[in-house]
């Protein structure tokens, strides 16, 4: 059986043309959001974190998206100090006491 035309080719062209675009934007949205997704601002770090004058770095570590630096004065007492690594600035500190 030979098959028939459609009788109105230009509707059936306008409508593949139509799902051809919708499906390169769907595309280009999935592509976008795997780059969003996978970078971005996490694994920027600084380029040089400063270590305030007369302390002394005993340990580094990772804390959620902070680094934690344990530091010892040259009195003896300890402290952490926590940076963000994107900006090398600090967040904050905590004293280290020993229990009485």
């Amino acid at each position: 059986m030979a098959e028939e035309l459609p009788s109105n080719p230009r509707g059936l062209k306008a409508v593949v043309i139509i799902l051809g675009v919708i499906f390169l934007g769907m595309m280009a949205l999935f592509i976008y959001g795997l780059a969003t997704k996978v970078g971005g601002k996490k694994g920027a770090i600084a380029a040089g974190i400063e270590i305030p004058a007369g302390e002394t770095l005993i340990e580094t570590t990772g804390a959620g998206d902070r680094l934690v630096l344990r530091l010892r004065a040259a009195s003896g007492a300890e402290r952490l100090l926590y940076i963000d690594p994107a900006t090398g600035k600090a967040l904050g500190s905590t004293a280290l006491t020993g229990a009485p």
